[in-house]
């Protein structure tokens, strides 16, 4: 951010220790030369995923541990009618997903710190292109959960555009979220100065990572909630949708994630819509989506479907 250049970076370690002629434009691209310090190469690339998995730990410890027991909680059985506070004043989030909540927005201020000078920013960053990859673990547990899995070969990716909820939301029956992804991109950016944008940018990146791997598993427990009644589904949908306002609040582009809304609209969706829903899946209706992801929404329809004892 400052245009000073550090003398010896990661990325510049990397360089030199990476093939030889890598940085060469001239080269072949068909030429693959050995690295010149293969040793020293490999062992800058897991130092950095180390630190990066070091930081999501200590990022993720609270959430992990508020959600880790919720799809066993006896507030999910719950049927009949809501009772007169209930009523008179709506359901309140529960204790674990405030938790959670105020874990994320209280990040904000936990990693400004580490963004503020400039010159270590600059290094930080040099290692940040591999992050997303320390959040895919709950996504892994999310499609088990929902009894899915990717094809061989296309995992990666596959489960990056799940993450990233591409192109989802016109599929989920959510209205509004296309919009919402296109308010959070950028706001503000104009009246930042260099260093400033870099700053904001290293801490979004963090909250989206973070974000996604509390989505990720808010998503896994969900799945696996043995059974809904009525007052636990309103419950959970109030989880939900609290959740959600939250990500809101942080103003991180793709947050909150589609597939958080379009579960709290499922878990309190008619009988009958659900159905209906269910069978319009079956016929292949949604044939422009990548039919790797509408797997994936089938099956949480009809997980849903399942623990709420709707035949479909």
């Amino acid at each position: 951010g400052t245009g000073v250049k550090c003398p010896t970076t990661v990325v510049e370690l990397r360089r030199l220790a990476g093939p030889a002629g890598k940085g060469n434009k001239k080269e072949s691209k068909n030429v693959v030369s050995p690295p010149l310090f293969p040793k020293a190469l490999d062992s800058t690339s897991r130092l950095a995923r180390s630190c990066l998995s070091f930081v999501f730990e200590v990022c993720s410890a609270i959430p992990e541990r508020q959600l880790h027991g919720i799809s066993a909680l006896p507030v999910w059985k719950q049927d009949g009618a809501l009772d007169d506070d209930e009523t008179s004043y709506g359901i309140l989030p529960q204790s674990f997903i405030t938790h959670v909540g105020e874990h994320m927005l209280a990040l904000v201020q936990a990693l400004e710190p580490f963004a503020s000078d400039p010159d270590a920013l600059g290094l930080a960053n040099e290692v940040m292109s591999g992050v997303l990859e320390v959040a895919v673990q709950p996504w892994k547990e999310f499609m088990a959960a929902a009894g899915c899995s990717f094809k061989a070969g296309y995992e990666k990716s596959q489960l990056e555009i799940l993450m990233r909820g591409k192109d989802l939301s016109k599929y989920l029956l959510c209205e509004n979220e296309d919009a919402l992804e296109d308010d959070m991109g950028g706001n503000g950016e104009d009246e930042e100065d260099e260093d400033e944008e870099a700053s904001t940018a290293f801490c979004n990146q963090w909250l989206d990572v973070v974000g996604l791997a509390v989505a990720g598993r808010l998503l896994e427990r969900t799945m696996r909630i043995p059974r809904l009644g009525r007052k636990g589904a309103e419950h959970l949908a109030t989880d939900l949708n609290y959740i959600r306002n939250v990500f809101t609040a942080l103003g991180v582009s793709g947050h909150p994630h589609p597939l958080l809304g379009y579960v709290a609209q499922l878990v309190t969706l008619e009988d009958g819509t659900l159905r209906s829903t269910i069978k319009r899946r079956r016929q292949g209706g949604d044939a422009e989506v990548s039919s790797e992801a509408m797997e994936v929404i089938k099956r949480v329809e009809l997980r849903i479907a399942y623990v709420r004892s709707i035949s479909v």
